[in-house]
């Protein structure tokens, strides 16, 4: 499949309020879309690091740059075969996972459309819907979380996700708890802790029956997740931690999770993601698929990622429409009352962009082959 083009737009979308995290506050998201074509045939993906260097060392911006500068130019006019070989040929650029998959993802949905076939099939997904959850960041006070988190559950969400951070942890914990003492709740701690400061405020949260505590110390360490999983019975969640394959299989042989959450463009893109997948099912480790908040255009390829056989927990994959009150997707994802979302049936990029909409949004975009005139 020869790469004729590729198109590069630095998008940037506010959110209907900020998203509070363990590592601070963002207003709007920053994402890079993708374009690539072949022929007739054309691919789109979303990249979303977040606007600032802090879910990790990516952001917006930087992602673009890498790859309008390093990457898109070694790709255009060559024949690439596989995802692989389109991997070995971005190899030259060291990490930077999310620029990468801005353009690996859109080869993935160029290929689909070529085959003629959906990317849900390409991938070897094996059920026409998933299941999602919904997910709060922190908030102002705990009653409002308790609000929020009441909502949640009488619009029909199965399990709710909470950001935690140190001082916003135990005695939230527990007053949820107070209220909703047997609903499914994971937390998510965004490498906020430390194990020395906090291994056994974690012994202690056993008591609350968290489905989960997702990534509560910093990315790089694999040692005390292990060491803080053999110690409480709650099972760890791996996710910034994981950003190739390899970290994958050491973490499986340490036991230093439970779960992994797959971001496919934290993890430098589809290939990766599904290596991944297969490394967790081998080692028994359940799977989830995760957002960056993205427009529909990068959720729709979360969607069919998250319909894999050993994705065993529901997933952080809702509309966009639930975050931007503004919309540029042709056909924005639909929820269902039942919380599920289903497969796209459309060949090729499960989710394009009206361009009349998104290019208002564009901050940047650079033009390469066939689409240096779009």
């Amino acid at each position: 499949m020869r790469i004729d083009g590729i198109a590069l737009y630095l998008v940037n979308n506010r959110f209907y309020k900020p998203w509070r995290t363990a590592y601070g506050s963002d207003d709007c998201n920053s994402v890079v879309i993708a374009r690539m074509v072949s022929g007739a045939h054309e691919g789109w993906s979303e990249s979303s690091p977040l606007p600032g260097p802090n879910y990790s060392y990516e952001y917006g911006r930087g992602a673009f740059l890498v790859a309008r500068d390093f990457l898109a130019p070694v790709l255009v006019g060559r024949e690439i075969g596989s995802a692989r070989e389109l991997n070995a040929l971005l190899s030259h650029v060291k990490g930077n996972p999310f620029a990468k998959a801005a353009l690996e993802m859109a080869w993935w949905t160029l290929y689909a459309d070529v085959c003629g076939r959906t990317l849900g099939q390409i991938l070897g997904a094996e059920r026409d819907r998933i299941e999602v959850g919904d997910a709060w960041g922190i908030a102002d006070s705990v009653d409002q979380l308790i609000a929020n988190i009441g909502k949640s559950f009488d619009q029909g969400f199965r399990r709710v996700k909470l950001k935690i951070a140190p001082g916003w942890d135990e005695e939230m914990l527990a007053a949820v708890r107070s209220v909703f003492p047997d609903q499914t709740i994971h937390v998510d701690g965004n490498s906020a802790y430390s194990y020395a400061e906090h291994a056994d405020l974690f012994r202690r949260l056993d008591r609350f029956h968290l489905a989960m505590i997702e990534q509560p110390f910093q990315a790089g360490d694999l040692l005390h997740h292990a060491k803080l999983q053999a110690r409480i019975e709650t099972p760890l969640c791996l996710d910034e931690a994981i950003t190739e394959p390899w970290q994958a299989e050491i973490a499986a042989e340490m036991r230093a999770c439970r779960y992994i959450n797959i971001k496919p463009a934290r993890v430098g893109g589809l290939q990766n993601a599904l290596d991944i997948h297969e490394i967790c099912r081998q080692a028994g480790i359940g799977c989830w698929v995760g957002g960056m908040l993205e427009s529909d255009v990068g959720k729709g390829i979360c969607v069919e990622l998250a319909a894999l056989p050993n994705m065993t927990y529901s997933h952080d994959v809702t509309p966009a429409s639930d975050s931007y009150p503004e919309n540029f997707s042709e056909t924005p994802i639909r929820m269902d009352p039942d919380r599920t979302i289903c497969l796209s049936r459309r060949v090729g990029s499960p989710v394009v962009p009206v361009l009349s909409r998104m290019l208002p949004m564009t901050a940047d975009s650079a033009f390469f082959g066939v689409c240096a005139e779009a």
